[in-house]
């Protein structure tokens, strides 16, 4: 009976922390140079150029509160707004709870009706091996050497532990990313001041 509720609370523990709609198999872009890179154009019928880039103004400065967005008169000119963010997360894999981190620049471009969502340059700063020396510096990695099919599949097919976790991790926060911009863009209303 012991082993039942065992198997069972483990059975529900990792059903818990399993994320939705990511699936680490998912085809990845990559650069003419090689690096991993997320695209999305998402549309927005009616809205002007100059009304997308208001609101991509406004969802930056909400969520890299605190960080730094750069609007330069070259960002303005080629219709397109960058910032450079980060994310943590941790994951249990191997008897082992790994901490890691995501540093990437993100841009969104904007033409009459639609906007391109890009995060590109992604680095990746945690353990991304199962055997790790003791003595091991953990430098920041391109993402494509860690979570690009070369990297995440062993000879025999199946797919090593630690990329696998990284990239799940890597297109779960993606998805929750584009469904905050489409959520802003589709939902903001602009806060009146009382005249006062």
């Amino acid at each position: 009976m012991k082993t039942t509720y065992l198997f069972l609370s483990l059975l529900l523990s990792t059903s818990l922390l399993a994320q939705d709609g990511v699936d680490y198999k998912e085809p990845l872009n990559y650069s003419k140079t090689g690096e991993v890179t997320f695209r999305a154009i998402l549309h927005y019928p009616g809205k002007s150029k100059a009304e997308l880039r208001e609101l991509a103004k406004e969802w930056f400065a909400r969520k890299f509160d605190g960080e730094f967005i750069q609007f330069d008169s070259r960002s303005e000119k080629q219709n397109q707004l960058y910032g450079r963010g980060y994310f943590g997360y941790s994951f249990f894999a191997v008897m082992n709870t790994y901490f890691s981190e995501a540093n990437y620049n993100l841009s969104i471009a904007f033409k009459e009706g639609k906007i391109k969502v890009q995060m590109e340059q992604l680095f990746i700063l945690g353990e991304t091996a199962v055997i790790t020396s003791e003595n091991e510096v953990l430098l920041p990695k391109p993402a494509h050497k860690v979570i690009s099919d070369e990297k995440l599949y062993k000879r025999n097919g199946k797919a090593r532990i630690l990329p696998r976790k990284h990239k799940e991790q890597v297109l779960g926060y993606w998805y929750e990313l584009l469904d905050t911009v489409d959520g802003f863009f589709h939902n903001y209303q602009k806060e009146v001041e009382e005249d006062w």
